[in-house]
């Protein structure tokens, strides 16, 4: 019998796992300076007047950007190891939030350094030099942060590989153990197959030659046992892995940190597809590379590189990932429109899938704004938040209002043990193998989508998923995993179920959640709405003066720009009402920018219309139906003066308070008429 067997091994494991770093070479000391400073990234940079920093010592508060600064020796005999820098810049001690941090090497953006990336490989062409510069740019937080938070710990370490390769193997190997059922024959061969590779390791010399040469041995052992235990299980389910950073464009900060975020996520998501080749990632919201290629265009660059390349995936079909409740059907296609163009000139892609993991339900009316906008497939997982009713379907049909149909797939990665999915999901083995106990369709399907990462700032996927993953190819008790795409995987799945019977939904995804979506901040609803009907009354205007007046420019940038803004403060968290105070008030900012910039441009085309049609008023129906309401014109006529339409029959009028009320019975839509 093997008596506590499990409790042994994971204590063996929490033992192994500082000794993966056979070499520590602490860096104790940095220059620092707090808030933004241009330039401080570059190696040439002048330092000499910023503060003396110790490791140990505090920094930040609410909201601060701090700058640290060091050189690095590289010790002659690191040249051909493998070496990593670890940093603690902002460990989460209280507060909600961890800093968020951006390592520049040698004036180059690394990677990101957070609560989950606390270690940055170093590529050999580093290793080769005798000295390199490291620069830090380290963001405090919003959220409940502490007064201060401290800078814990940073270091320079030598990897010794074949104890990391056995401790990820051995760490899979036990997670799978204890999903499990006790007398599983796979859970019984895998534990005395990893017991016996722990047999082998001298764990009375800890970081010795001795011991490191055991590890050696034991994870050749493992990996030989493993390979012979694959092959007993040649049919099963498989787990398609798909990186993934769910970034909220606005949610618990402002916009400007949603812009660092995307560039410290992004360029951490690089750095690992160079260790990883097989690593491939999505990410939407076009809106945010364009900030990306705005605000750190080298990042954007070797980005766009990786998209060619077919490694990085970018979907989603629209510019941000839009609530879909509240914007009217002409947003949620301009949402399309902007989002396929950017895809379509920037990177050459084009997109089939509506992306919209996190979105607080879906309006009825999409499945056709999908399919009418050359989309084929609706992806999310938001409705198993659902309070009372599980939703029925994980694979299904969704059809519209007008009988539009497409194939919508639930991301079913259990959530922390609850009945809701994740997108936020971490690749253990818990979650390959609960991934397919919720699934709900198995009987027409055997492969899902599972996508994983740490979001908002957490930078995405890990080195520890990524090897996970490796080792998942074939793990007896767990479904196979590989990783790829999410549209690929969708075409797949299209194919597989041809001829199936496969589950329709006919009706709105309502979500038993979030119920103030239609009420909470009142004030940005009226603002969307209002720039909604201005927008396509300025349009409408604009494009009626360019067929009457050739001198006349249809403003292309400024309509385009207006909708990016709109676009942008439909995101899920910002209409809804789900933000922090400080995003409406940039958000009414904005707002403000779209009514200013519209009314202008709508000004200007009744200007050129009205030296076309002549008269003194003009009233417009800028409607798809007719109307007969009265117009309301704020000014009056003087004494002795009429109305009449240009053919000289004559309009009643009624005189207010300053106002004019004026009766010109039934106005043809999309009209102007001169009086």
């Amino acid at each position: 019998m093997l008596f506590f067997t499990e409790e042994k091994i994971a204590k063996q494991l929490s033992e192994i796992q500082p000794t993966i770093y056979r070499e520590i070479y602490p860096i104790p000391y940095f220059k620092f300076h707090e808030g933004p400073c241009s330039g401080a990234e570059r190696p040439d940079f002048d330092d000499r007047h910023w503060a003396d920093f110790r490791v140990g010592d505090a920094w930040g508060g609410y909201d601060v950007v701090a700058w640290f600064r060091a050189n690095v020796p590289i010790a002659t005999h690191l040249r051909d190891q493998k070496v990593a820098l670890r940093f603690l810049v902002g460990p989460r001690d209280s507060g909600g939030l961890t800093a968020e941090t951006l390592l520049y090497v040698n004036g180059t953006p690394l990677q990101a350094i957070d609560i989950w990336h606390d270690e940055a490989w170093l590529p050999p062409e580093y290793l080769q030099q005798d000295e390199i510069s490291i620069a830090l740019k380290a963001w405090s937080g919003m959220l409940n942060v502490p007064e201060r938070c401290r800078f814990k710990l940073a270091q320079l370490v030598q990897i010794d590989e074949a104890t990391e390769r056995f401790y990820y193997l051995a760490d899979v190997l036990h997670k799978t153990i204890t999903t499990l059922e006790e007398h599983d024959w796979r859970r019984v061969r895998l534990l005395e197959t990893i017991n016996e590779a722990f047999r082998r390791i001298d764990f009375t010399r800890l970081r010795s030659e001795v011991y490191y040469r055991s590890i050696s041995n034991a994870a050749r052992f493992l990996e030989e046992q493993i390979a012979e235990l694959r092959s007993a299980e040649p049919v099963k389910p498989t787990v398609v892995g798909v990186g993934h950073s769910h970034i909220d464009m606005i949610w618990l900060w402002r916009l400007c940190h949603t812009r660092e975020k995307a560039a410290r996520s992004f360029s951490t998501v690089l750095h690992l597809m160079r260790q990883y080749p097989e690593y491939r990632y999505i990410h939407s919201s076009p809106q945010l590379y364009k900030f990306l290629s705005q605000d750190y265009p080298d990042i954007f660059a070797r980005v766009k590189e990786r998209i060619a390349s077919g490694e990085w995936e970018i979907t989603g079909g629209m510019w941000v990932e839009a609530d879909t409740n509240l914007p009217n059907g002409e947003s949620l296609i301009r949402q399309i429109l902007f989002g396929k163009r950017y895809m379509r000139a920037e990177f050459g892609v084009e997109t089939h899938t509506v992306w919209l993991p996190d979105v607080f339900g879906y309006s009825w009316a999409l499945p056709q704004i999908i399919c009418k906008s050359g989309l084929r497939y609706f992806v999310t997982s938001k409705i198993s938040w659902n309070q009372f009713n599980r939703f029925p379907y994980d694979t299904f049909y969704w059809r519209g209002i007008d009988g539009s149909e497409v194939l919508s797939h639930f991301i079913t990665t259990p959530e922390n043990n609850t009945r809701r999915y994740t997108y936020n999901g971490t690749l253990s083995p818990a979650e390959v193998k609960g991934i397919w106990d919720n699934y709900q369709q198995k009987i027409i399907n055997d492969e899902l989508l599972l996508t994983y990462g740490w979001g908002d700032g957490g930078g995405g996927p890990t080195r520890q998923m990524l090897e996970w993953a490796r080792i998942m190819d074939n793990v007896p008790g767990l479904p196979r995993v590989k990783l790829d795409k999410v549209e690929p995987y969708l075409a797949r799945l299209e194919r597989r179920l041809a001829g199936k019977d496969v589950p329709l939904w006919d009706g709105e995804l309502y979500l038993e959640y979030h119920r103030g979506t239609y009420t909470t901040q009142r004030r940005n609803k009226r603002a969307n709405r209002k720039s909604e009907f201005l927008l396509h009354d300025a349009e409408f205007l604009a494009a009626l003066a360019s067929t009457l007046d050739s001198a006349y420019t249809y403003p292309t940038d400024t309509f385009r720009k207006a909708w990016e803004l709109v676009c942008l403060n439909q995101f899920h968290d910002i209409i809804p009402g789900s933000s922090i105070t400080a995003v409406y008030v940039e958000s009414q900012q904005q707002y403000e920018e779209i009514r200013t910039m519209t009314t202008t441009a709508r000004d200007t085309a009744l200007a050129a219309i009205a030296g076309k049609l002549g008269g003194d008023l003009l009233v417009v129906n800028p409607t798809s139906f007719t109307r007969g309401d009265l117009a309301f014109w704020p000014g009056t006529l003087d004494s002795g003066q009429a109305l009449q339409r240009a053919d000289g029959e004559p309009v009643r009028i009624q005189n207010g308070e300053g106002v004019t009320w004026i009766d010109l019975g039934d106005i043809a839509p999309y009209s102007v008429t001169a009086l």
